[in-house]
């Protein structure tokens, strides 16, 4: 697409994803090495998730402070003297005062969590409507490479170097992500207070407006019930219950589990390649992908669940991965066409807040039952969360269509 402004959007976007896998690489092999326990290196995603669940929740506030341009440039910058800071800080004495590196990495994620729905809430806004979904399935491929790639290059830059060198590395990827989100040519106008008490009450109006804003929408609401069954669902995908898999069913080495992690991100890539050469016919077809992709998705996860043959179960991870992103591509197009662009951060604020939820539930509950009734039991309620999202969507199935989301109108200004 030749717009200027997508485009910077996207390489700032990309440098910013690669630094985020590459310092937590850093970080986790620092961590172990140094304490030789993979508990120090397992509390890192735990405070990345605990930080991106908070920053969900009040990023509202912020949202209705400052503007969009503002917020993601000056946290992208922020982040970058975080990392610096962080660099510095293990190099000159980490190994006695631990605790801190988590205090780094809580902040980091913390600002994560509130460029993430400025990121998503651009989009429609910085690309003609008739391009949205087709831009939508550019970014979303472009993520899933990256953490197809980044996590085997990061490794390989550890273990042939050191932890410092790729800080140092994501470092400067951190800067020149910063200098583009600076140079974001967006034409910013003046910000509406919608909330206008002050101190308390106008931090809990603000934190309560994305709830409110994606309630009374039926495309957020309906989305957000999905999102959040499935998110259940997507607890048999964690490495835990991955490891268990492969060795109690498949039956086969321990480099499996990352053979099926590769080909889901693989199958990502290709179906979001194939959403942006086909994005016309995609879009045209939203609703077929929208109400049938939740219980597609539930005969893949209980043909996976069930296999003992490894070749199989690869070649189901790949088919997951490709329906699981044409549906994600659609949903996210349909609610950034039907919902005012001042609603946008706040609903997809509370999308990011469901999935860290859903994501500890999950973890917790999925691990539960794979322990005490076995594996497959599992995977039997990922199918049936899947089969609640689908009910769901077949219920509000009118909305899905594409000549419907055609009369949604994206509404308001740029904050």
């Amino acid at each position: 697409m030749k717009n200027k402004t997508f485009h910077f959007l996207w390489i700032g976007q990309s440098f910013a994803n690669f630094g985020d896998v590459f310092y937590i690489v850093s970080v986790v092999s620092y961590l172990y090495h140094l304490t030789s326990k993979a508990m120090a290196a397992a509390l890192v995603p735990f405070f990345v998730t605990l930080s991106l669940f908070i920053s969900g929740i009040v990023a509202p506030i912020f949202f209705e402070k400052y503007k969009l341009k503002t917020l993601l440039s000056y946290g992208q910058l922020c982040k970058t003297f975080l990392l610096l800071f962080l660099s510095l800080f293990l190099q000159w004495g980490a190994e006695h005062h631990i605790a801190i590196v988590y205090v780094f990495v809580s902040l980091i994620a913390f600002l994560d969590g509130i460029n993430n729905p400025i990121k998503n809430s651009l989009v429609p806004f910085i690309v003609s409507k008739e391009e949205i979904l087709k831009a939508n399935s550019f970014v979303n491929t472009l993520d899933q490479f990256i953490k197809l790639s980044a996590w085997p290059i990061g490794s390989l830059i550890v273990s042939v170097g050191s932890p410092f060198l790729l800080i140092h590395i994501t470092l400067l990827f951190y800067i020149v992500s910063s200098i583009l989100m600076f140079l974001l040519p967006i034409q910013e106008h003046t910000k509406k207070k919608t909330v206008q008490d002050k101190g308390l009450k106008n931090f809990l109006l603000s934190i309560r407006l994305g709830w409110e804003y994606t309630w009374r929408n039926v495309h957020a609401k309906s989305i957000s019930f999905m999102s959040f069954f499935e998110g259940i669902g997507n607890g048999v995908w964690i490495s835990a219950i991955l490891y268990m898999y492969v060795k109690e069913q498949l039956h086969v080495g321990e480099e499996w589990w990352g053979y099926i992690n590769s080909v889901f991100f693989g199958g990502m890539v290709i179906g979001g390649l194939l959403s942006v050469k086909f994005s016309q016919s995609v879009e045209k077809n939203q609703q077929f992908f929208v109400l049938f992709g939740p219980f597609c998705i539930a005969i893949v996860t209980l043909l996976f669940g069930t296999t003992t043959h490894g070749a199989l179960a690869l070649l189901y991870s790949a088919l997951y991965g490709i329906i699981e992103q044409w549906k994600l591509i659609c949903l996210q197009t349909i609610l950034q066409k039907n919902a005012r662009m001042d609603a946008l951060p706040h609903v997809f604020a509370v999308q990011g807040v469901i999935s860290s939820v859903t994501f500890g539930i999950s973890t917790l509950l999925m691990s539960f039952i794979a322990d005490v009734y076995g594996i497959r039991f599992s995977f039997y309620l990922s199918v049936c969360c899947f089969l609640i999202s689908g009910w769901i969507s077949y219920r509000q199935r009118k909305i899905w269509s594409y000549k419907e989301n055609q009369k949604g109108e994206i509404t308001g200004t740029i904050l």
